[in-house]
C-alpha cells in the first residue's frame, strides 16, 4: 500500500517510516528538513517530498505534487507538528502551534480528500493525552489566552482538535477509516538512557521513538483494529480524551470553522 507519512524524517515518524518499509510498504516521505528527509527516503526506498507547515502555500504544493504522483493513496499519517515554546506567528499570520498541528494538516486533508476517500484510504491523526490541557475555541480557532506556559495550553488545545477532527472526519466520511491515537511520552536521545541504571523504571514513562510509533504503523497499515473516528491509547480506546472531543457538536462546529479559516487564508 501507498502511504503518504508527514513528520516522517525524524522522531516517531522516522521510526514509523521504517517500520512500515520493512513491512513492504511504499512511502512518501515529508518532511521540511531537507537532508534527514531525503535521508528517510534513502533508508525506505520511498520518496521524498518538502513542505514547510509555517507556510500553507508549500502545503498546497505538496498536495499537488502528491496527486499528480500518486493514483491511489492508501492511507495518510498526519504526524508533523509539536510543542513550540516561544509564542509566534506563522508565515500566514497564524499561531504557529495551530497551524503546525492542525490547520496545515486540515488543508493537506482537505485537498487529497477525493483522491482518500476514491481510495477507501486510512488517516491518521497524532494526538496527545495533552488534549486534556487547553479548550478548543471553535468559534475563533487557534486562539489562545494569554497565559503561554512554554507553549502547553496551545500544544493541548490543538492535541485536542486534531483528536475532533479525526472525529469529525470519520462522520464525514464512512468510505475512510481514520482515527487519532497518542504515543506516549517520547524521549529524544533515547539511546543515553539505556545506560542508566533507572532505565527500565524511566521506559515506564519515557518512550523511544519506535515504542511511541507502534500505534502509529499498525493504524496505517491496519493491522491495529480500531473503529473509526476512535482514539488509540496502547491498548485502550477513547479513555483520556477530553469531553470536548467527545462532543459531536463541538467537533462539527471545530471543522466548519477551520474550512472558513483555510478559506480567508487562501484568499489572501
Amino acid at each position: 500500500m501507498l502511504i503518504v507519512l508527514t513528520g516522517a524524517s525524524s522522531g516517531i515518524g522516522r521510526a514509523a517510516a521504517r517500520a512500515l518499509a520493512d513491512r513492504g510498504h511504499d512511502l512518501a516521505i515529508v518532511g521540511r528538513n531537507p537532508f534527514r528527509t531525503h535521508e528517510v527516503a534513502r533508508e525506505t526506498g520511498g520518496t521524498a517530498f518538502l513542505a514547510d507547515f509555517d507556510k500553507l502555500s508549500d502545503v498546497r504544493q505538496l498536495a499537488r505534487e502528491l496527486l499528480a504522483a500518486y493514483p491511489t493513496i492508501d492511507a495518510l499519517g498526519n504526524n508533523a507538528g509539536g510543542i513550540i515554546a516561544k509564542r509566534g506567528l506563522s508565515a500566514d499570520g497564524v499561531e504557529r502551534t495551530w497551524q503546525h498541528n492542525v490547520l496545515a494538516p486540515f488543508v493537506l486533508t482537505q485537498a487529497l480528500l477525493p483522491r482518500l476517500v476514491a481510495s477507501t484510504a486510512r488517516v491518521v491523526f497524532t494526538g496527545s493525552a495533552a488534549n486534556r490541557w487547553g479548550r478548543v475555541d471553535v468559534a475563533n480557532p487557534g486562539r489562545i489566552g494569554k497565559a503561554w506556559l512554554r507553549g502547553a495550553p496551545a500544544y493541548g488545545a490543538a492535541k485536542r482538535a486534531d483528536v475532533m477532527l479525526a472525529r469529525e472526519l470519520a462522520r464525514r466520511e464512512p468510505a475512510l477509516h481514520v482515527t487519532s491515537f497518542h504515543p506516549g511520552a517520547v524521549a529524544t536521545g533515547f539511546a543515553q538512557l539505556d545506560a542508566s541504571p533507572l532505565a527500565p523504571l524511566i521506559e515506564r514513562v519515557i518512550r523511544s521513538p519506535e515504542r511511541g510509533a507502534q500505534s502509529l504503523i499498525g493504524l496505517l497499515d491496519g493491522t491495529v483494529d480500531a473503529p473509526s473516528g476512535s482514539y488509540v491509547d496502547d491498548d485502550k480506546r477513547d479513555r483520556g480524551v477530553a469531553k470536548q472531543a467527545l462532543d459531536p457538536v463541538e467537533c462539527a462546529k471545530l471543522w466548519d470553522a477551520l474550512e472558513k479559516q483555510a478559506a480567508e487564508l487562501a484568499a489572501r
